[in-house]
């Protein structure tokens, strides 16, 4: 008997720790908005509420990547449980194409200006559709269809988060997560 009670008590802890292990990691880029019980982060229209510590050199309005797990406090509140929150530091495109390979896969900040489907970066990497935007030390594509008029809007202040990738061709662009009017 004494083992049918062990096994069971093993059943149980054996399948919770399997379900604590199938949390889904959340990954969200925001705008720091401050902190209050948890650090608040904007994105995409939305305040996310984080549990962690404000990192070193953070300050309220820079943009932070966070990876964590969803989980809810005793009061109800949502909130993701960070397993690592770190600061997306502004990087000149010149930059960022001299060191691709540092930077290929992570996410990079570029302020520039919209540019639509002109400039000198080559033919679009991915789709007809894919655009540019610049800065004063170079040219980078954008995946997908422009956020602006292509053509009225041109030289207007933007700023762009994404994913840095490398197409096929060996071109590279910016898989857009976030991309703001400045």
């Amino acid at each position: 008997m004494r083992i049918f009670s062990f096994i069971i008590v093993f059943v149980i802890v054996l399948s919770s720790l399997t379900v604590a292990n199938t949390a889904e990691i959340v990954n969200l880029v925001g705008k720091f908005k401050g902190e209050k019980n948890y650090l608040m982060i904007l994105s995409k229209g939305k305040i996310f509420l984080v549990k962690d510590r404000v990192p070193e050199g953070v300050k309220e309005g820079d943009y932070v990547e966070v990876k964590g797990v969803e989980r809810t406090d005793k009061d109800g509140n949502n909130y993701i449980w960070a397993l690592q929150v770190k600061k997306i530091i502004p990087r000149t495109i010149e930059d960022t194409l001299k060191d691709i390979k540092n930077y290929l896969g992570k996410k990079v900040l570029i302020t520039g200006e919209f540019r639509g489907w002109e400039g000198n970066a080559g033919p679009p990497p991915v789709t007809r559709s894919d655009w540019v935007v610049s800065d004063k030390t170079g040219y980078i594509y954008v995946l997908g269809a422009p956020p602006f008029n292509p053509i009225e809007d041109k030289g207007k202040k933007i700023l762009v988060i994404g994913t840095l990738k490398v197409s096929r061709n060996n071109i590279p662009y910016i898989e857009p997560i976030i991309v703001e009017e400045r």
